[in-house]
């Protein structure tokens, strides 16, 4: 649904609620796809989408709903449900999602759900629970049809037919008599293989598969390089546990993009779009206040070449006013370098251990530009003021500048990467802080030796 429908479908919601005209509401939302009526409850205020979450047709269609909502409004959605309802709706969906519900829960309230929910559900939804956050393990769905290996075509064809309601998509996870993972096949592949042909002559043994440990971003890193529709998850003995399905795949990608974003942009990690103020606020202080200590750093190392240009002060208030544009061509060098790092080693496509390839690799850009934009100040300085000293002091501090920040802004990442922290925190304000106050203090040193 495009924006125009989401409007459109936005003010019939609205004015059937006006008018409680709850048949006709029942009746548009049985029609309304649960990714849409996900969407819709954002656009709502909170009076607003809590009726329509209570006039929804079944607990089915709830449950997708709440399956489909952005993490940081279902967090509060959550948990302002009646616990029964919750129960209720939590009983008829898949493990990997109620797990992934649970897990926005306080402690207290996601214990006495579990205790509401059937033993097999409880223990299923545990045992996700139990593996960290950002895992494969959290993510995987245990319900899913295993073959054994000697299990002939023709009886497979029959299990997969009893197993309808289990999560397959496209492949079958073949193993031996103690659990191992010993290969996988399609459907394709099943149903065109003679009757009485045993599963090990037909399957692929070469499986492409995650351990339970793996970092979420992993599996996705997996899923993409090999294209695939589903990925088995083993232990450390490799014991089929579980898989993880696209869909699930999807979501991580899309959580770790809106995290990568938000840490860059120099806020917390976290979905901020539906919290209060106050959290927004709290959430971009600690970020900022590097950004505050790298001013004020910067303000010093101007003043203190301030003072020792003595006689040169109207040279040095001429100078003062390049600064902002070589700083922030630099910030600007920066942050294109940081994201184009961050983006690679999210896509696999960069090797966190070539950090001096990449280095290399980006200085060759950054002094190309430097040199550009740098010719180009040198000939605005020139013309602007008619000296052409000045104008040469500001060229060269650009090409410099310019240099040095496409080397901090893929040096950073990398480096982060390299001993396991989120190259997504090496973000814009730390980039931008580096940049002030290294870029003022090569600008002063080169005006220094260049001029007085």
């Amino acid at each position: 649904m495009n924006e125009r429908g989401y409007q459109l479908l936005q003010e019939t919601i609205e004015r059937l609620l006006r008018r409680n005209a709850f048949f006709h509401l029942n009746k548009v939302l049985n029609k309304t796809h649960p990714a849409d009526i996900a969407h819709l409850l954002t656009l709502l205020n909170e009076r607003s989408a809590r009726s329509v979450f209570e006039h929804l047709p079944d607990k089915e269609i709830a449950a997708n709903v709440l399956s489909e909502l952005e993490p940081g409004f279902r967090s509060g959605f959550l948990q302002e449900l009646e616990v029964n309802r919750l129960v209720e709706i939590l009983s008829v969906m898949a493990d990997d999602d109620t797990a992934d519900l649970l897990a926005d829960l306080p402690e207290e309230r996601r214990q006495e759900i579990l205790g509401l929910l059937s033993s097999e559900h409880t223990e299923d939804v545990s045992e996700l629970l139990a593996y960290p956050e950002g895992t494969a393990g959290r993510i995987m769905t245990t319900d899913f049809l295993v073959l054994p290996k000697t299990l002939s075509a023709q009886n497979a064809i029959q299990e997969v037919r009893k197993a309808a309601e289990k999560e397959m998509v496209f492949y079958l996870y073949v193993t031996d008599e103690e659990g191992h993972l010993s290969g996988v096949l399609s459907l394709r592949q099943l149903v065109t293989a003679p009757d009485y042909t045993p599963l090990e002559k037909i399957m692929t043994q070469d499986v492409v598969k995650v351990n339970v440990t793996d970092d979420q971003e992993e599996v996705a890193r997996m899923v993409s390089r090999y294209n695939l529709l589903a990925i088995p998850v083993v232990d450390h003995s490799n014991i089929l546990i579980g898989i993880i399905t696209v869909d699930d795949v999807i979501d991580v990608i899309r959580e770790e993009a809106t995290e990568d974003m938000l840490r860059m942009a120099g806020t917390s990690g976290e979905e901020i779009s539906y919290s209060s103020v106050w959290k927004n606020a709290k959430a971009r202080l600690p970020w900022l206040f590097a950004s505050l200590i790298g001013g004020l750093i910067a303000m010093n190392v101007i003043g203190a070449f301030g003072s020792g240009f003595g006689n040169h002060i109207a040279v040095f208030a001429i100078l003062a006013t390049f600064i902002p544009v070589v700083n922030g061509m630099g910030g600007n060098v920066g942050t294109q370098s940081l994201s184009i790092i961050v983006r690679g080693l999210a896509t696999g496509r960069v090797d966190g251990k070539s950090i001096l390839k990449e280095v290399l690799r980006e200085l060759e850009v950054g002094l190309l530009l430097g040199i550009t934009y740098g010719v180009l100040l040198a000939l605005a300085g020139l013309i602007f003021t008619g000296d052409k000293y000045v104008g040469m002091v500001a060229g060269i501090a650009m090409c410099v500048n310019m240099t040095l920040a496409s080397v901090l802004g893929t040096f950073l990442p990398l480096v982060a990467a390299k001993f396991k922290v989120d190259p997504a925190v090496a973000s814009g304000p730390f980039i931008a802080t580096s940049i002030d106050v290294v870029g003022a203090t090569i600008f002063f040193m080169i005006a220094y030796l260049m001029l007085i």
